[in-house]
């Protein structure tokens, strides 16, 4: 293991805002792994829809669902940005 991610390590033992941020971090992560599932699965189904009304509600939820995640990803990416600063 290296010595910064030792120290990484160290410090989240002693340091309860830092436990803190890494629980946000992974639930953050988790649930944007939900969100990349739901989207390939409207996506699946888009494909085989028939529905002109159905396909443009599947669409919407797809565009929303994407915004969704690049949000969340925006927000992991500042994260760990702000982690690495800190050390």
């Amino acid at each position: 293991m290296k010595f910064s991610r030792l120290v990484k390590k160290l410090n989240a033992l002693f340091d309860h805002q830092q436990r803190h941020k890494e629980r946000q971090r992974k639930e953050l992560a988790a649930a944007l792994n939900k969100l990349k599932h739901k989207q390939h699965e409207l996506k699946a189904r888009l494909e085989k829809c028939d529905s002109e009304l159905e396909r443009a509600e599947l669409e919407e939820k797809i565009s929303i669902l994407s915004t969704q995640r690049r949000k969340g990803l925006e927000m992991l990416r500042e994260l760990d940005n702000n982690e690495d600063d800190n050390l």
